[in-house]
């Protein structure tokens, strides 16, 4: 009996000293009553179903890696969306008053990110009104000083976002995904990612910062590029080995984009005076509409190569390599080595005449 008392005590004690595991969610909407409610993740995964009690619920959930996450309760259709970071997670929702959370440290961080964007985002829908006036009163000159301030602006933000970024761990990388990645180089990504704590390394936005770590450096100048194809308006297959040149520049375009189509005609020019010396171009389509695909590479005068598997934005090319906005391009040399990335026409220009 002495023994078998003795085991029960170990076992109590070894319970005790067990950590306890997920975190307890407790909302306060009192004005939805009986609601559904929801947590849910940003890729849509469901972790909590249920129903408000009167208003009120208290609830333990699993822990999760840390990301963003969304409460919604039906009756008020306005989403509560906090950092999780393993912490309890206290929400007062109310359609009056608003909504209130406290849920750890991280979220803390978030919130103070957003403040400061705040800032940001009043300024810009300030000078939106300004550059809508002026246009109206076709003052050209006022619309060319609010859209530098426009610039200025946005530089600002993304330098106050990529410094916020550095130093606040696995937050930082949700921080750099969410807005326009295509602000941020190379070395800042890196910068974001060399910051982040080995104990967050299992967290969606830790490997989706590294998944883009690894396109980018796939595409980086002294990469070898690694060979692809894809099918020609005629249906034929044809890869960029088969595309003869010293030089050869792949372009990522579409005929839906309007940048794109006011860049072409300079590439135009640049094909037509440094073809006989060796320059090539193979154009990689992120049109879905092989029709308009054919009648933007007739009307624009495209004499070069031009592929595409009409997947739009998962063309395989282009995700391979990263590449989120376009036009962007590459040049490759003919030792298959990436040379160039994302010339302008008169820096291409004077590459080509610099080397060929």
């Amino acid at each position: 009996m002495k023994k078998v008392m003795l085991c029960v005590a170990a076992a109590a004690i070894l319970a005790s000293c067990t950590p306890e595991t997920g975190f307890d969610l407790t909302i306060d909407a009192q004005s939805a009553g009986d609601s559904p409610v929801k947590l849910s993740l940003e890729n849509q995964e469901v972790l909590y179903e249920g129903t408000l009690n009167a208003g009120k619920l208290t609830v333990h959930i699993d822990d999760f890696p840390h990301q963003y996450a969304m409460v919604e309760i039906a009756e008020l259709g306005m989403p509560a969306v906090y950092y999780h970071d393993g912490a309890d997670v206290t929400i007062n929702m109310d359609s009056v008053t608003g909504i209130v959370i406290e849920a750890g440290v991280f979220n803390d961080s978030a919130d103070a990110f957003r403040d400061k964007g705040a800032f940001f985002d009043a300024t810009m829908m300030t000078l939106e009104d300004k550059f809508r006036n002026a246009m109206q009163l076709n003052d050209t000159l006022a619309t060319e000083q609010i859209r530098e301030e426009a610039m200025t602006l946005i530089d600002s933000q993304t330098k106050m976002t990529l410094d916020f970024a550095k130093k606040n761990d696995i937050l930082g990388a949700a921080i750099v995904l969410s807005g326009n990645t295509s602000s941020y180089d190379l070395e800042d990504f890196r910068a974001v990612r060399d910051q982040i704590s080995a104990e967050y390394q299992d967290s969606p936005d830790y490997i989706k910062l590294s998944d883009k770590i690894t396109a980018l450096e796939k595409s980086a100048v002294g990469a070898t590029f690694t060979d692809f194809s894809q099918a020609t308006p005629e249906g034929e297959m044809l890869s960029l080995r088969s595309v003869e040149g010293k030089l050869v520049l792949v372009d990522f375009w579409a005929s839906w984009c309007k940048p794109c189509r006011a860049a072409n005609p300079a590439l135009v020019s640049l094909y037509d005076v440094y073809k006989a010396r060796g320059f090539n171009i193979i154009g990689v389509s992120l049109d879905r509409d092989k029709e308009a695909w054919i009648k933007g590479i007739a009307e624009d005068g495209l004499q070069w190569p031009q592929v595409s598997d009409l997947q739009f934005w998962q063309n395989e090319i282009s995700t391979f390599y990263g590449i989120q906005f376009i036009p962007q391009n590459l040049l490759i040399d003919e030792n298959g080595v990436i040379v160039g990335k994302n010339m302008e026409p008169e820096a291409l220009a004077q590459f080509l005449e610099n080397n060929l």
